[in-house]
């Protein structure tokens, strides 16, 4: 017996065994010796469901996995209370579902389908989860079976199917994605090779700003120029879009414009380099640059610059004119010669507004919009009765709390904190206080006071 199991075991797929060595394999006490029945595809249909009920979890883990197992042993396991047999089972039997439908005539074919569809209902979270990336690229998968993963409450289980699956329809993705419940199942669709245009139109009408990154990001997913014009006005309030914004394949001039009033320096350089603009777009990106530069947003890049210099030169040269023409006061715009040239510093402006009653929540989300940070900054000031210094004080701590309560002493909606603690205080969207029910403010008077005053008692005690 000694000599027989030895040579099963160095050569178990070359060497044949009877029927008898075979059953007492099967009776054997040893476990690994009955596993090693249990893997050969030569042992015969009923000792392997025999085997299929021994009790030790590893021999019915093989009987699982081998693809010798009859599928009435098959249908056995399913209820196996080990989870790592089940999950075995699953992806054995996902492998051979191609072509596998609800209605199959052939009685063997039909207990697999059925094995499978009782599969992706278990309670293991793991059992599914094979089932669904065994499955999610397979082009003849179990229609049924596929919709019954992709719905699942489970990321692990639906995301695979979501992304890759070429069984859904996009009829499928829309009423899935009108259905969903927030577990992550628009960031998967947004994923998806070659988005269209209806997809990604109801993922960028969504809630889900990382779906919308994750399908900005996307470079085959076809979004069309109105939603990316939609997208690009909501998005100063979204940092995490704006480098796949200014890398998606196709920017519309209009678009490259807008995009360069908001985003990061290190960005800019991004858009400058793009071969779909032509010279006259760059040139436009680059004034708008310049201006941000002189408004003290960032500092000065050298090839910015000197490429905005340049676009000044050419323009004092075609019209000398130009210089005697009065400086435009529309808020957002930046002389070119810089903020001491201007009609008005953006301090007085905001005073003067102040005084006739026109600096208004709706001028200060106006300016946000427009990126004009000083003129922001300074209606803070003016609005909370607080000195410059010390709005400076609290925005450049990057103070969610601080940011809150500045927000509040000016009189501003809860609402609209929530953009000047991103756009002005640069404070992380995760980490933003947000309003409470009925757009109030999520700090206590008390709390906000206490910050403001500790604010204010640093400015002063640095101006001394």
């Amino acid at each position: 017996m000694k000599g027989f199991l030895q040579r099963v075991f160095t050569k178990r797929s070359e060497t044949p065994i009877t029927y008898d060595e075979a059953k007492e394999m099967a009776a054997s006490p040893d476990a690994d010796v009955r596993g090693k029945l249990a893997q050969r595809h030569d042992t015969r249909p009923e000792i392997l469901y025999f085997l299929a009920t021994d009790h030790d979890s590893s021999v019915r883990r093989h009987i699982a996995a081998n693809q010798a197992t009859p599928v009435q042993a098959d249908v056995l396991l399913t209820d196996d209370s080990d989870d790592s047999v089940r999950g075995s089972l699953a992806e054995k039997i996902a492998h051979l579902s191609a072509g596998l439908t609800a209605h199959e005539t052939d009685k063997l074919r039909r207990m697999t389908y059925e094995a499978l569809d009782k599969l992706v209902r278990d309670q293991a979270v793991h059992v599914r989860q094979v089932i669904s990336e065994t499955l999610k690229d397979i082009a003849d998968a179990p229609q049924p079976i596929i919709q019954q993963l992709a719905r699942d409450a489970e990321s692990v289980v639906s995301g695979p199917v979501l992304q890759y699956s070429p069984v859904l329809t996009e009829e499928d993705l829309l009423e899935i994605i009108e259905g969903s419940s927030g577990r992550g199942a628009l960031s998967f669709v947004s994923r998806r090779r070659n988005v269209g245009e209806k997809l990604a139109d109801a993922i960028a009408a969504s809630s889900d700003k990382d779906a919308i990154s994750h399908l900005l990001g996307n470079k085959s997913a076809q979004i069309r120029e109105e939603t990316l014009d939609q997208l690009i006005d909501r998005a100063p309030d979204y940092p995490e879009w704006h480098e796949p914004l200014v890398k998606r394949p196709t920017l519309t001039p209009t678009a490259a414009g807008k995009l360069a009033r908001f985003v990061a320096e290190n960005l800019i350089s991004v858009l400058e380099r793009r071969k779909d603009l032509k010279k006259d777009q760059l040139d436009a990106v680059r004034e708008v640059v310049q201006r941000r530069i002189a408004s003290g947003e960032f500092e000065k890049r050298d090839d910015v610059a000197t490429d905005a210099k340049k676009i000044k030169a050419d323009k004092e040269k075609a019209k000398p004119s130009d210089k005697a023409e009065p400086k435009s006061d529309k808020k957002g715009e930046v002389a070119e010669d810089g903020d001491e040239e201007q009609g008005e510093p953006a301090f007085e402006k905001a005073l003067a507004m102040h005084a006739k009653k026109k600096l208004t929540d709706q001028e200060v989300a106006k300016a946000l919009a427009a990126n004009d940070v000083k003129f922001a900054r300074a209606s803070l000031a003016v609005l909370a009765g607080i000195s410059p210094d010390a709005v400076s004080k609290v925005l450049n701590t990057h103070s969610a709390k601080g940011v809150v309560s500045l927000a509040w002493k000016a009189g501003l909606p809860a609402d609209l904190a929530v953009k000047i603690q991103v756009k002005l205080g640069h404070v992380p969207p995760s980490q933003t206080l947000n309003p409470r029910s009925g757009n109030q403010y999520p700090l206590s008077e008390d709390d906000m006071n206490w910050q403001l005053e500790f604010f204010t008692g640093m400015a002063t005690s640095g101006a001394r």
